[in-house]
C-alpha cells in the first residue's frame, strides 16, 4: 500500500516545529543566563509511532513509519539530592557566618578593652600610676587624691562605654532579628502563592500541548527555598499536586496554600526567642542563621541562669565578664582603706572608706547611690558621694607616710596576679585585673579563630556544592551556542527535505503518465 500523499510533509513539519521551538528554549536560555535562579530549559522529543494507525484498507506497520518527531514538554535540568545537600550546607554555612559576623562586633570592642594604652587594661595603668605617685612624701597631697579620684573617674567611664558598646551590638541584633523574621514570613507566603499557582496550571489538562510544569513558577519557588535555607535546616517534599510541603527545623511551615508565621519576643532579662504563630512555642534550629543569632544574643557561657539563655559564649556571656570585673574592683577598693585607725596605724574598726558605688534608681524613679555589695555592675558603677563630695575621703589617716602603706596595698591588690578572685556565674578566675582582662581577651580570640575555621570549611563545602549543582541547571554560553548551531543545521536539513518531496510530489502530479503523449 501506497503510504499518504502527505504524510512526507506532516513529517516534515513536525521536524521543522522541533527545530524552531528547540532555538526558541535556545534563545530563552541565553537570554536568562544571568538571572537569579533560572533554570536552564531543555526541548524534550521523542519519535511518532507508527503503532497507532490503523488502515480499513489493510497494509503494514511499514506504511506508517516515518512519521517524524514530537515535542513531550519543555524540562528543567535540576537534580533534587544537590538542591536538597545544597540547602543543608547553606544552613550550616549560613549559621558560622551569621555567628562569626556577631561576635566580630564583640571583638572589636574586647580588642579595646585589652590596649595597654586605653581600655580597661590602659585604665587599669591610670590608677596604678596615681597611686604609685601617692608616695611616702605626697601621701598626704589633696592635689595627687584629685589625680587618684580622677583615674577612677575614668574607669567608671571606661565601664560604662564598653557596656554601652556591648548593649549596642545586643540592640543591633535583635534589630536585624526582627527583620529577618519579618522576611522569613514574607517569603512563606510568597511560597503558599506560588503552590497554588503551580497547583492551577497543572491542574490544567495540558496532554496535547507537550508541556511538563511552569517553569518559570517553580524556578520563582525554588530561588526562594534556597533564600529560605540560610535561615534555618529546611525539609522539602514535592507533593503529586506539584505543589511542595516545607519544615523548618521540626515544625512544618508551608502545606499547599497554607503558610506558618514566626513571632519575635523579646523579655526583660535581655534575652530573645522566636515562636510558632499557630503554637507559641519556640522555634528549634539545628543549622542556619536564626540559630546562630539566638546564641549570640542569649549566650551567656557554660552556666546557664535561665532557660532561655544559651551555653555559647555570646553578648551576654562578655557582659557578665564587664559586670564581674567592676564588681570585683569595686569590691576590692572598697575593702583597703579603714574608714578608722588607731594610734598605731591600725584599722580601728571593720569598717572601710567605700570609694565606688552603683547608682540604682527605686520604684518611683529616684536614682541613688549604694556602695552594698552585689549592686555594681559595668553600667551602673560610680565614684562614691562621699569621695565626690571630698577629695580628703580617701587619706584614712593624718600621717603620710601610714597613708602610703595603704595605698602601695591598693597598687599590689591591683597589679598582683595570685590573690584577687573573679567569681562569674559559678566559675572563678584568679590573677590580676589586666590577666582578667587578657583572658577574656583569649577567650574571644579563641572563638572567633573556631568559627573562622568551621565557616571556611563549610563555605567551601558550600560553593563545591553549588557549583555541581550549576554544571546541572545553569546555563551554559558554549553549550547553548552548540545547541543552536545543531538547531539550525536540523531546520536546514529539514527544510531540504521537505523541498525534495514538494519535486517528488511535483513530478507525481504534473508529469507522470505524460510519456508518449505528443
Amino acid at each position: 500500500m501506497m503510504r499518504p500523499t502527505f504524510l512526507g510533509f506532516e513529517s516534515g513539519r513536525k521536524g521543522l516545529a522541533v527545530a524552531q521551538k528547540g532555538l526558541d528554549i535556545t534563545g530563552q536560555n541565553l537570554m536568562n543566563i544571568n538571572t537569579p535562579g533560572y533554570t536552564r530549559q531543555r526541548v524534550d522529543q521523542v519519535s511518532v509511532s507508527a503503532y497507532g494507525y490503523s488502515s480499513r484498507y489493510g497494509g503494514t506497520k511499514v506504511d506508517f513509519a516515518g512519521q517524524g518527531v514530537n515535542i513531550t514538554g519543555i524540562y528543567q535540568t535540576r537534580n533534587a539530592y544537590l538542591d536538597r545537600r545544597f540547602r543543608e550546607e547553606y544552613a550550616d554555612s549560613s549559621y558560622y557566618d551569621q555567628k562569626l559576623s556577631i561576635l566580630g562586633d564583640i571583638s572589636a570592642i574586647i580588642d579595646e578593652m585589652a590596649e595597654t594604652g586605653g581600655g580597661l587594661v590602659g585604665a587599669v595603668n591610670t590608677i596604678t600610676s596615681a597611686l604609685q605617685g601617692l608616695t611616702s612624701d605626697k601621701a598626704n597631697d589633696r592635689s595627687y587624691a584629685n589625680i587618684l579620684r580622677t583615674s577612677f573617674q575614668g574607669m567608671v567611664q571606661t565601664l560604662h562605654e564598653y557596656d554601652n558598646k556591648l548593649n549596642k551590638v545586643a540592640s543591633q541584633q535583635k534589630y536585624d532579628l526582627t527583620i529577618s523574621v519579618g522576611e522569613v514570613n514574607r517569603k512563606l507566603n510568597e511560597l503558599a502563592g506560588l503552590n497554588k499557582q503551580i497547583i492551577d496550571e497543572l491542574a490544567v489538562d495540558t496532554s496535547d500541548k507537550g508541556f511538563y510544569g511552569p517553569n518559570e513558577l517553580l524556578d520563582e519557588r525554588n530561588l526562594l527555598l534556597d533564600e529560605l535555607a540560610q535561615y534555618g535546616n529546611l525539609n522539602v517534599t514535592e507533593e503529586e499536586d506539584g505543589s511542595v510541603t516545607v519544615k523548618m527545623g521540626d515544625h512544618e511551615v508551608l502545606r499547599g496554600s497554607d503558610c506558618e508565621k514566626l513571632q519575635y519576643m523579646e523579655y526583660s532579662d535581655g534575652t530573645v526567642t522566636i515562636a510558632w504563630n499557630s503554637t507559641a512555642q519556640d522555634a528549634k534550629f539545628t543549622s542556619g542563621s536564626f540559630k546562630a543569632s539566638l546564641e549570640m544574643i542569649n549566650g551567656r557561657g557554660p552556666n546557664v541562669q535561665s532557660p532561655r539563655d544559651s551555653t555559647e559564649k555570646g553578648v551576654l556571656y562578655y557582659k557578665d565578664q564587664l559586670d564581674t570585673f567592676a564588681r570585683t574592683f569595686a569590691n576590692v577598693m572598697n575593702n583597703v582603706l579603714p574608714d578608722k585607725l588607731n594610734d598605731q596605724g591600725e584599722p580601728a574598726s571593720i569598717n572601710y572608706k567605700q570609694l565606688v558605688g552603683a547608682v540604682i534608681t527605686d520604684e518611683n524613679g529616684k536614682s541613688s547611690v549604694t556602695t552594698q555589695p552585689g549592686y555594681v555592675t559595668a553600667g551602673n558603677i560610680t565614684v562614691s558621694d562621699e569621695w565626690m563630695e571630698t577629695v580628703d575621703y580617701v587619706f584614712p589617716s593624718t600621717s603620710s607616710a601610714t597613708n602610703a602603706q595603704y595605698f602601695t596595698k591598693m597598687n599590689t591588690l591591683l597589679t598582683s596576679n595570685d590573690k584577687t578572685e573573679f567569681y562569674t556565674n559559678g566559675q572563678c578566675f584568679t590573677g590580676s585585673f589586666r590577666d582578667f582582662v587578657t583572658d577574656i581577651y583569649d577567650t574571644c580570640v579563641g572563638e572567633e579563630s573556631y568559627l573562622m575555621g568551621r565557616y571556611e570549611a563549610s563555605a567551601a563545602i558550600t560553593d563545591q556544592l553549588l557549583d555541581q549543582r550549576d554544571d546541572i541547571s545553569a546555563v551554559s554560553k558554549d553549550e547553548e551556542t552548540t545547541n543552536m548551531m545543531t538547531y539550525q543545521r536540523y531546520f536546514q536539513a529539514v527544510s531540504r527535505m521537505m523541498t525534495t518531496m514538494d519535486e517528488a510530489l511535483d513530478v507525481i502530479i504534473n508529469k507522470m503518465g505524460l510519456v508518449g503523449r505528443s
